[in-house]
């Protein structure tokens, strides 16, 4: 995080906190950031950017509404109906025009709750784009911010089907097999936009707009480019005062939100041509307050309600059936790496979902620091939460939903949330399942969220590259960073000697060795009966892994009773596919059927005299 702006959140205007509160309205999802002290006369509602840019820059967006708020200035951000937490899907019809219209909603409700009489719209990308066609709808917007804003629709169209093309074209250099995304529909990394949608959009153009959105106007952007000068001087000549400043630091924003930076000297130049006031205070920047009991998000088999929990730690989103399945276990979903709690291609809020129309209760929440989460400490990094905090975080997870009237809970992870859902099983008595996809790691060995990084793939991949020339050629003309892919091969290898030296060494001595941690793993959650499915993408890095400790595709786990590994086909790592999405939840159907609720499982009991050196290396 860049130090100015973390100055900037230690600077509220009161020596209460500012407080952040989960909303809902028209079937929308949100957050409201309420300043503490006397009445405010401006309110902002901030425009989401769409899709996966959405999940990079929601750190940022939280923060920068938490400045907004400690400056006097209530705020609230949201998600759009069929994106995030709301209400709907993406396939449901004319996304664009609601879109339009809950931000309008938007609008009403926080001038409702606030008492607000002057109204700020600010949004980023597409956010920006439908701010400013809001603006124009609802009259008598006092300022409109604009952050990178695609004045085209047809561009934009354009732009998310070169991201799509670039991301396939990665996969399929892996071997990655997909199938096509539906007909007609263009969108990139698990977010789609639908036909009746890509045809208003495709009309959109903002140099176009017959009348003035608002009274002042701000553009950011890379560069005072043509066309932003274009558009600046169309809204001139509307009548409105017109800012234009330069967003240098876009790129390290919209970023995998793993590594995403919030833009701290685009944010500050924001708050002052905002005018929001700055006075010194002390005390926390922001308190973390829970719901009105009407607040609710509904659909066809349940509703979802946000939670709060653990003294205001943690938020989540509890999602209830309509008519619950006798004995059924909830599940608890954890984070994917810095992604919040919905998942990337809102996996997450799908499944539960899904669930929810067959019975099964389930709580998706954000481990400290990510998400609504508050942070355990100022210096929290995305390492950190994993390596430090996050078991303890999801055991809270577990113990909010014992005191909810579920004893038993099954975790569910992808990558990173795959090991916290592991771990988290080893050590809570209440967790009596865990589905676990592409794990890359039992151990947590290290810093491995490094910005920049250079991904290494499935050994396979190497295996198969070798045999392509073109292969060689890219890597003897620097194209790829031949050194790190090196590093974590050499370093896979060692693990794979280690890991069968302790093998050995543990059946000769009948000692524990540091090689022998996962088998013991592994052995610990057989012990306990925790049903437990390992399931990975036919390339995925995490493949190496299982192979080190139980060979091919985790064959020596045929010996325990209790834990499985199989690899499902179209599966990339992220599940930004919709063939993977599917794959993952069929098979989690599967498992909760025939593992968790089924009859069966009562006559599935752990095998106590297994010992370590019993689950074999290869």
């Amino acid at each position: 995080m860049r130090r100015e702006f973390e100055a900037a959140l230690q600077r509220p205007i009161m020596t209460n906190p500012s407080t952040m509160t989960p909303v809902t309205f028209n079937g929308c999802f949100g957050w409201l950031h309420r300043p503490a002290g006397a009445q405010a006369e401006m309110g902002v509602v901030l425009c989401n950017p769409f899709g996966y840019e959405a999940l990079c820059t929601y750190r940022g967006w939280r923060e920068f509404a938490e400045a907004l708020a400690a400056r006097g200035t209530p705020t609230l951000r949201f998600d759009y109906p069929g994106t995030g937490d709301s209400s709907g899907s993406e396939e449901d019809p004319q996304r664009l025009r609601v879109w339009l219209d809950s931000i309008k909603a938007a609008a009403a409700w926080l001038r409702a709750e606030t008492g607000v009489t002057r109204l700020s719209l600010c949004g980023l990308r597409l956010g920006a784009t439908l701010a400013a066609l809001a603006a124009e709808e609802l009259g008598g917007v006092e300022n409109l911010v604009l952050l990178m804003p695609l004045s085209s629709g047809k561009n934009y169209i354009r732009e998310l089907e070169i991201q799509h093309q670039s991301w396939l074209s990665a996969q399929k250099a892996l071997g990655v097999s997909l199938d096509a995304e539906a007909a007609e529909t263009i969108g990139a990394h698990g977010f789609r936009l639908y036909p009746d949608s890509l045809e208003m959009l495709a009309k959109v153009d903002l140099e176009q707009s017959m009348q003035c959105p608002a009274r002042r106007v701000l553009l950011h952007d890379l560069s005072e480019s043509a066309r932003l000068k274009r558009l600046a001087r169309h809204y001139q000549a509307q009548g409105a005062q017109i800012g234009l400043q330069i967003f240098s630091e876009y790129s390290r924003f919209l970023l995998d939100p793993s590594y995403s930076e919030p833009p701290a000297e685009a944010f500050g130049s924001v708050l002052e041509w905002l005018g929001a006031r700055a006075a010194m205070a002390t005390g926390p920047a922001v308190e973390l307050l829970g719901c009105a009991a009407a607040a609710r998000i509904e659909f066809a088999h349940g509703h979802e309600v946000p939670v709060v929990f653990d003294g205001g730690s943690y938020a989540g989103v509890f999602c209830q059936p309509l008519r619950a399945l006798e004995g059924a276990p909830a599940v608890l979903f954890v984070n994917t790496g810095g992604v919040h709690r919905i998942g990337d291609g809102r996996f997450t809020v799908l499944m539960a979902r899904h669930l929810a129309a067959q019975g099964i209760a389930s709580l998706r929440m954000d481990l400290s620091g990510l998400g609504d989460s508050l942070r355990r400490d100022e210096a929290l990094t995305l390492d950190r939460v994993y390596a430090q905090y996050a078991v303890s975080d999801a055991r809270s997870g577990v113990d909010w939903l014992a005191g909810a009237g579920y004893p038993k809970t099954v975790m569910f992870g992808v990558c990173t949330g795959a090991y916290v859902s592991i771990h988290t099983a080893l050590t809570h008595p209440g967790v009596v399942g865990c589905a676990a996809v592409n794990p890359p790691l039992f151990v947590w060995g290290g810093a491995r969220t490094r910005p920049g990084a250079q991904h290494v793939a499935s050994s396979v991949v190497y295996r198969r590259a070798m045999r392509n020339p073109r292969k060689w050629l890219r890597l003897l003309t620097g194209q790829v960073n031949g050194r790190a892919i090196t590093a974590e091969l050499t370093r896979r290898l060692c693990a794979r000697i280690t890991a069968r030296a302790s093998t050995a060494f543990e059946r000769l001595f009948g000692q524990s060795t540091p090689g022998g941690a996962v088998r013991r793993i592994a052995l610990e959650l057989e012990r306990k009966g925790v049903q437990t499915s390992l399931m990975y993408g036919p390339l995925d890095e995490g493949l190496d892994e299982l192979e080190i400790h139980f060979g091919p595709s985790g064959s020596q786990l045929g010996k325990l009773r209790n834990i499985t590994a199989k690899v499902v086909g179209k599966v990339d790592h992220a599940l930004f596919s919709r063939a993977a999405r599917d794959a993952v939840m069929a098979q989690f159907d599967v498992f909760l059927r025939e593992r968790v609720l089924s009859t069966r499982r009562e006559t599935v009991a752990p095998n106590p005299g297994l010992r370590v050196a019993e689950v074999p290396q290869p």
